[in-house]
């Protein structure tokens, strides 16, 4: 459980120089879809910390398929290029963890450089 809480944690710090931008309501370019994945990371963070270890693969695996829903809602309103197109395959990267039964197959996914890519390609676009 504490390695599948580094790795969280890594990806955490992977992305965590996004920077919360104020937008208009509505917007839909980098900057607000930027601001939509540094909120949908910082809520990853802290429901990940707020286990505080004890949670099973269950709850984890829930919480990176709410961050995917989170990263599709905002590939659906974002301008078209890199940004959406990382979002979308990010949140499709995410979605794998969904049939993770155990520890195994959990680590797996999470350690699959497909997978690893599509999670720093996300943050790529807004600037990390």
């Amino acid at each position: 459980m504490r390695r599948i809480v580094l790795v969280a944690a890594a990806l955490v710090a992977v992305t965590g120089g996004l920077t919360a931008v104020a937008s208009t309501a509505g917007a839909v370019d980098d900057k607000a879809t930027c601001a939509a994945v540094n909120m949908a990371w910082t809520d990853l963070r802290n429901r990940i910390e707020a286990l505080d270890g004890k949670g099973s693969i269950a709850d984890l695996r829930q919480i990176y398929v709410d961050t995917a829903g989170k990263f599709d809602a905002a590939a659906a309103t974002a301008d078209q290029g890199a940004l959406k197109d990382a979002l979308n395959t990010a949140a499709a990267q995410l979605n794998r963890l969904e049939t993770a039964t155990n520890r195994d197959d959990f680590d797996g996914v999470m350690r699959d450089s497909a997978f690893t890519a599509a999670i720093d390609a996300a943050g790529t676009p807004c600037g990390l």
